[in-house]
């Protein structure tokens, strides 16, 4: 019995040595995000302690939908931001043909070019990036400036990792109940650590959004058409005169057989009607 114990508390000192490692790293690593040094007044909403996290969401027209996505793009590259996504594609309206010539003829497309970009760009320039699109659209449909203050969730994840950490010292002299075992105790001490990594990685985002303001766009222009001037199909695809002689001559003998053959299948109804009009006929001539 001593020797079994003995076995399962080598792993158990192992891990609890590495769990004690990886906070320790998670702490040098997250520092900033266990910090609970905020301003005692509360009514300070611009306090540089607050953690505010602020994001813009913008529809608009454009003139040209690809230049103003370039503009966008090596503007908020110039200032140190982010692009995250950007996505251009043209959205087909109605698609047509019209006679251009004997052998040929005009492909006329009608669609709208769109954009939708996710950009990441530095708080401090937000402003002056939003300006800077809402200034050269031609029409706004919307735009949408959000300004959260996340203190309290981050302030709520320190204190909750500030308090495991000293429940620490307890929780290593914790001993399984009378039904429990060693392993209960492991599980326990991970899932404790699980929630506290969680925490810390809950307040490293909320620093990386309050660092940088996320700023979705979607751009549109007037419609636009695509012209193109190509090779009638129906001509070039077309059989020769001769060719399309005995196929004609084909079909019509194919008709011509599928007529015949179905007066034949005819015949017990043709036949029913001529003994019925030869009866009449006798009947006739007996009453006159």
């Amino acid at each position: 019995m001593r020797l079994s114990l003995y076995y399962l508390g080598i792993p158990l000192l192992a891990l609890c040595a590495c769990q004690g490692g990886m906070n320790k790293e998670m702490r040098d690593y997250a520092a900033t995000a266990d910090s609970t040094s905020f301003s005692n007044d509360i009514t300070k909403l611009n306090s540089a302690s607050r953690k505010r996290v602020k994001s813009a969401d913008v529809r608009c027209r454009v003139s040209n939908v690809f230049q103003a996505t370039s503009r966008m793009e090596q503007l908020v590259t110039r200032l140190g931001g982010i692009v995250v996504e950007s996505n251009l594609q043209n959205e087909s309206v109605q698609h047509f043909r019209v006679p251009y010539s004997a052998d040929s003829v005009k492909d006329v497309q009608l669609y709208t070019p769109t954009a939708n970009l996710t950009l990441k760009v530095p708080v401090e320039h937000l402003d002056s990036v939003v300006y800077s699109l809402t200034a050269t659209a031609g029409y706004i449909d919307y735009r949408v400036v959000k300004d959260q203050d996340m203190t309290l969730k981050y302030l709520a994840n320190a204190l909750k990792n500030e308090h495991q950490e000293k429940q620490e010292a307890q929780l290593s002299k914790v001993a399984p109940a009378k039904k429990g075992t060693t392993l209960d105790v492991v599980e326990y001490k991970d899932q404790k650590a699980d929630m506290a990594i969680d925490r810390q990685m809950d307040n490293l985002v909320i620093l990386d959004d309050v660092a940088y303001s996320t700023f979705t766009v979607q751009l549109f222009q007037p419609q636009v058409t695509d012209e193109q001037v190509v090779i009638n199909p129906d001509r070039v695809t077309r059989a020769g005169f001769g060719t399309e002689l005995l196929v004609a001559l084909r079909n019509g003998a194919e008709i011509f057989r599928n007529i015949l053959l179905f007066f034949i299948q005819l015949w017990p109804f043709l036949l029913a009607g001529a003994l019925g009009w030869l009866a009449y006929r006798k009947l006739l001539l007996r009453k006159n």
